[in-house]
This record gives structure tokens, C-alpha cells and sequence, in this order.
């Protein structure tokens, strides 16, 4: 049977990826690739162990190569194949890349959903996606790639601005911590993160992006707690469903995340918001160097300004940035959160559906 090949390294890419999975399947296609719980429930074989791959970071990377090396051989094969009708890669450019390049060379129908942030860094990524279609989240940046001679079209964000509205916090009982996906990088985030509840009675919830991230999370809780996580602070897995994750998001009385997709769906959620990072110290000097970006916090970059704080905390002053996030975190509000939702609702309401750009793909491409 014919299989479209996808590659999704991340759980935000694992979102994206999971309405592409179901478009292949209603189409005919078998699907096939990486991805998550999500994409993998939809209908999708994964070829390889999708734990391996959330890594970010020159000093998380490095540790990981052989193996990244042996994943990334099982997709060279699995889209040299000649039942492979055709790819989707999403997000994920160290391994996307390549792929989208070999795929071109093929012959194979291909689409990159979620390409790099050509904006902040590397423009010259852009020349490479050349004849390549992209699917894009936000027309800033089908602007940009345009602007760089690329095709680019627009898809609807899965998190469904009319379902998930800001949602009323009765009590504001708790506190979130988002310390992202990526397991050493949100160890080091988590870490910094809970040092503002050392001397805290707040309830605290800590959002794990898979389920093997949880034990991971409470053993941090536990030595942060010297011997002890305090019954105050729990851990649960982010919901597939986006209402659930809204209502989530929305009843905390403030939110502390990581820079990424969630940054968007915290504040589209109508979640007082700071949003924080510790990379590794390599990561950290070359992005200083390199990346051009005036913000990194999503909600930041579509409204061109500081609606939420953010802080990239250089890993030698991360007790001194603590106080500053901790700062802004006490009074960071509702009504200010609320106002940010909905001009945020206005920008990434529209957009294309995956079904459609999958059917672009296929198209004239029968089996």
C-alpha cells in the first residue's frame, strides 16, 4: 500500500502533524514516520522511538548524535521507497532539511509544515525551500518567506480560537509551570522555575508534554523539595483535547512556560503569562551572537511588542533572574491577559485546513 512519510520531532510538531495523519488515512494513504501519541493514535506507524527526538540545543544534541543518526537513516529509507507516494515534514529542520532536499531530488510530492523561523536566523534556509510548499501559521510569515521567493500558504491553527475562548478562573487556585518538551531543557527550566516556590504555600501545576516526562518532573520536584515533593505541587500530561488544555490554562491564576507553541495557546487561553528559558551555555553564547529576533515568546513576536514578559536566563545568573521572573509573575493579571487574547484571536482565526493542503500535495499524484 501507498504511505505518505512524516516527520515530526517535537511535541508541538506532534499537534500539527496529528490532523495531517488523519487527512493521509481519509485519502488512502497509509502514513507512516515520527511522531508522538497523538499522530501515532490518529492512524500513523511510527518507524522509530519519537522520545529520541525532542532535543534542542548544541549541548543537548551532541549527546544524542548516533542515535538522532540512526533514526534519521530509517527515514531516508523509508522515503527512498518507492510505496512512499510523498512527505510532510513538520517543523523539526535538523532532520527537515535534508529530508525535504532528498524528497525534491526524487521527484516526491513534498509539503514542510511549520518551516525554521527564517525571520530571526538563518535567512539563507529560505533559498534551499525554494519550490518547496510551506505551511505556514501566521501571514507574518508567509509574508517573509515570500519576500525570500518561496510559495507559502497559511494553516488554521489547531487550537480552535472560537472553542476555547478565555475561560473564567473561580478561586485562581494554582500556579502552572510549562518547562517545555525537550527533557534537559526542561529539567534546566523546571529547576529554575520551582526556586520561586521554595519558600511558597501556593498549589502548583506542572505540565508534562508526554507521559514519560512526568517521572522525570517529580524527580526534580523531589530533590528541589530535599527528599520530598510537597503534596502542593503535582504533575499531570498536557490534553489532547484543546478545550480541556484551555480550561487548564485558563484557571491558573498565572502561568510560567517555556518559549513555544504553548506560549500562544497559554495567551490565547486568557492566562496572566511570564515566559522563561535556561539554554545550555553553548546555546546560549551563539544565540547571542546569531539570532536577530527582537522577542522569542510567540504572543511577543504577533503583536511586535512585550505583551508578556520574557527572560532568557544566562545559566550562570539563574538565581538572579528567578527574582525577576518571580517579579513579573506576581503581577502579571487577568484583565491585561484577557485584552491579549482577543487581539491575539484576531491574528491566527484564519488559514487553510490541513485536509486542503494535503490535497495540494496529492494532487495530480493518484495511486
Amino acid at each position: 500500500m501507498k504511505y505518505i512519510l512524516l516527520c515530526a520531532g517535537e511535541d508541538s510538531g506532534d499537534i500539527l502533524g496529528e490532523s495531517f495523519v488523519r487527512a493521509a488515512v481519509s485519502g488512502g494513504y497509509a502514513a507512516r514516520g515520527t511522531g508522538g501519541r497523538r499522530m501515532c493514535s490518529s492512524g500513523m506507524e511510527s518507524v522509530a522511538d519519537f522520545e529520541s527526538l525532542p532535543v534542542s540545543g548544541f549541548g543537548d544534541v551532541l549527546p544524542h548524535y548516533f542515535q538522532l543518526r540512526r533514526i534519521f537513516g530509517r527515514l531516508v529509507e523509508a522515503l527512498e521507497s518507492p510505496d512512499c507516494a510523498g512527505f510532510i515534514a513538520i517543523d523539526y529542520p535538523g532532520f527537515n532539511m535534508k529530508l525535504c532536499a532528498l524528497a525534491k531530488r526524487l521527484g516526491k510530492p513534498v509539503l514542510y509544515v511549520a518551516p525554521p523561523q527564517v525571520w530571526a536566523w538563518k535567512k539563507s534556509r529560505a533559498m534551499r525551500l525554494r519550490g518547496i510548499p510551506l505551511a505556514v501559521l501566521f501571514e507574518f510569515e508567509r509574508r517573509a518567506y515570500e519576500a525570500l521567493g518561496c510559495q507559502a500558504g497559511v494553516l488554521k491553527h489547531p487550537f480552535d480560537v472560537g472553542a476555547t475562548s478565555p475561560q473564567a478562573a473561580p478561586g485562581n487556585a494554582y500556579a502552572l509551570l510549562l518547562p517545555g518538551s525537550r527533557k534537559r531543557q526542561a529539567v534546566r527550566n523546571l529547576k529554575a522555575f520551582l526556586q520561586m516556590f521554595k519558600d511558597s504555600h501556593d498549589a502548583v501545576k506542572v505540565v508534562a508534554a508526554r507521559r514519560s516526562l512526568v517521572r522525570v518532573f517529580e524527580d526534580v520536584i523531589c530533590s528541589s523539595f530535599r527528599g520530598g515533593a510537597s503534596d502542593r505541587i503535582t504533575v499531570e500530561v498536557s490534553p489532547d483535547d484543546a478545550a480541556a488544555r484551555a480550561a487548564l490554562y485558563g484557571g491558573a491564576r498565572y502561568a510560567l512556560s517555556a518559549p513555544g507553541t504553548a506560549t500562544l495557546e497559554l495567551a490565547l487561553s486568557g492566562s496572566p503569562l511570564v515566559v522563561a528559558t535556561v539554554p545550555d551555555s553553548l546555546t546560549y553564547v551563539l544565540g547571542s551572537l546569531f539570532v536577530k529576533s527582537r522577542y522569542f515568546a510567540m504572543p511577543n513576536i504577533l503583536l511586535s511588542r512585550e505583551a508578556v514578559k520574557e527572560y532568557i536566563c544566562a545559566p550562570w545568573k539563574v538565581r538572579k533572574t528567578v527574582s525577576l521572573i518571580a517579579e513579573s509573575a506576581q503581577k502579571a493579571d487577568r484583565q491585561t491577559a484577557g485584552d491579549i487574547a482577543g487581539e491575539l484571536a484576531e491574528i491566527v482565526g484564519a488559514g487553510k485546513l490541513a485536509s486542503e493542503f494535503f490535497s495540494e500535495l496529492v494532487q495530480g499524484n493518484p495511486h
